[in-house]
């Protein structure tokens, strides 16, 4: 027999094979993670980069377009201020004029203007008030520039301000007599100076770090320490710290040509990256799902494998048990049988007429008993052979029974016995299934007795039926003894167990071996008044 002992060993061997799983499970969970997020990671990085690369080539675009339009504007200023008299005085072609200053049409809107070398407003067209700040334009550095140099200049009229001067000298035999200004609006007069798209933004720097372009700048470029991050970034590419509160926004600067102005373009990578983030919350998803299901699936395998497990452990028990009884069942019946031999030769010298002759049939009748119980327990300790003749199956049945009229309860029960007339030719081992069918009917006619002793019946009765269906042989095994315990029928050919006070429970677990031996089957149905065992043999041997 199995040890207890070994249950606390078995425990702890399926706990440590679960956790062996659930781990081997969240391993499996953790990769399958990790690729879409390596994925994922990876997706984002390309991005940007592409992203990056693609601002960095349309900031540069831009520059250049601004760049292109404000040396039209310096070449166009250039050409006019060739009719500034000596004087400063204004000589200018009203041609020309209207084409600087017209509302719609003009290159200036907000009108231009000449200064002398000192820096006085001599006429403007509009006319335009004197800058009354401390030294007015004389002290303004676009001013001291284009003075110094006799180059064209681009910068803010003023710092902070939203109004772009393009000023050019006006040299007479080497000497700048005069500074000729264009004024600009940027909000309407240069390219990008309106919102590029909703997520993109366009600013536009002076030399001292001055932002005006756009005239409302974003949020993060409108703190007091904007200018001083957004030089340190034109100067060494340092990401402005205002901008830490948008970490998706991307910033590229580039100069624009001909000039000291810085173009900037701050771009906002939310829409590039919602869709890869939605993609990967998608795979995420169905990854939980799948592991969700797969657990599911696990369980319910696992519960399947564990029964299974369950099950061949307890018939590995049962077997050991039953091999164990066996054997000891082996050597009992070995020597009861023995004993029962010379008890029936004593008993076989009282004559069983006269007056010891009820003694004598009595001894006879529960020497076959003992002997019966002793030939069950031997074959039940040893597999039996099977050995196949061909036999004829209703001679085979009616032998049986007429067997069986000598046991103390035949006088008691009516056995009905219906087989084909006919021979009924078959292949089987006559000796396994006439234990069988023995068996059987013995078991009826000992419960249709009981039954009438406990006054369930008035006339036990036992039906036996032999006919062929298709290929096998089925032999019917009826009784009205009322039937086995309610649920036993589970239990039912497992041996040792038994309803009978008489029995030791080997009948029909030897029976339903005789016949798998063969190839055939027992099975049980419970009627309203008995019980009914089919038994299905093939008439030939199986392949």
């Amino acid at each position: 027999m199995p040890s207890t002992s070994g249950r606390p060993e078995l425990a702890q061997a399926e706990r440590q094979f679960v956790r062996s799983v659930l781990a081997g499970l969240l391993l499996l969970g953790v990769v399958a993670v990790a690729g879409p997020l390596l994925s994922y990671r990876g997706d984002v990085a390309g991005a940007r980069a592409e992203f990056q690369t693609r601002m960095t080539r349309e900031a540069r675009v831009y520059a250049e377009a601004l760049g292109l339009h404000l040396k039209l504007l310096q070449t166009e200023l250039l050409r006019v201020s060739e009719g500034v008299g000596p004087d400063v005085k204004r000589e200018l072609p009203t041609e020309d004029l209207q084409d600087l200053t017209t509302p719609r049409a003009g290159l200036f809107h907000a009108g231009v203007m000449v200064l002398d070398a000192q820096g006085k407003l001599r006429w403007s067209d509009p006319p335009l008030a004197e800058d009354s700040s401390q030294g007015g334009f004389a002290t303004r550095p676009w001013f001291q520039q284009v003075l110094a140099r006799q180059t064209p200049v681009v910068d803010a009229i003023a710092p902070g301000a939203s109004t772009f001067v393009v000023a050019v000298p006006v040299v007479r035999a080497g000497v700048t007599t005069a500074v000729f200004a264009g004024l600009l609006d940027t909000n309407s007069a240069l390219p990008g100076g309106r919102p590029l798209s909703s997520d993109l933004e366009l600013l536009v720097l002076n030399a001292s770090g001055d932002l005006f372009l756009p005239t409302a700048p974003p949020s993060w470029a409108s703190v007091p320490r904007a200018s001083g991050e957004l030089r340190e970034f034109i100067r060494e590419g340092t990401r402005p710290p205002s901008l830490d509160a948008m970490p998706e926004t991307f910033l590229t600067a580039t100069p624009v040509p001909g000039t000291e102005l810085h173009l900037l373009l701050a771009a906002d990578e939310t829409a590039l990256l919602s869709g890869l983030r939605d993609r990967f919350l998608v795979q995420l998803l169905v990854l939980a799902l799948l592991q969700v299901g797969t657990l599911v699936l696990f369980s319910i395998h696992w519960r399947r494998v564990y029964g299974l497990f369950r099950e061949v452990e307890n018939r590995a028990a049962q077997q050991e048990k039953m091999a164990a009884l066996g054997s000891a069942a082996s050597l009992i019946a070995h020597e009861v049988k023995n004993s029962l031999n010379g008890l029936k030769a004593a008993t076989g010298l009282v004559s069983p007429e006269g007056d010891g002759g009820l003694v004598a049939r009595t001894l006879h009748g529960q020497i076959d008993r003992l002997a019966h119980l002793a030939t069950s327990l031997l074959n039940f300790g040893k597999p039996p052979v099977v050995r196949r003749v061909d036999v004829d199956l209703s001679r085979l049945v009616r032998d049986v029974v007429e067997g069986l009229r000598s046991l103390p309860e035949a006088d008691e029960v009516r056995v009905d016995v219906e087989v084909p007339q006919d021979a009924a030719p078959m292949s089987c081992d006559p000796l396994l299934l006439t234990t069988a069918l023995d068996n059987l009917v013995r078991n009826a006619m000992e419960a249709t007795v009981a039954a009438k002793d406990l006054g369930r019946v008035a006339q036990p009765q036992v039906w036996v039926r032999a006919r062929f269906d298709a290929d096998a042989a089925v032999v019917t095994v009826e009784d009205n003894g009322g039937g086995p315990p309610e649920g036993a029928e589970g239990r039912l050919f497992e041996p040792f167990r038994t309803s009978k006070p008489k029995g030791i429970g080997l009948g029909l677990a030897m029976t339903r071996q005789a016949l798998e031996h063969q190839g055939g089957q027992l099975t049980f149905e419970r009627l309203p008044d008995g019980s009914r065992f089919l038994l299905h043999l093939p008439r030939a041997p199986r392949s």
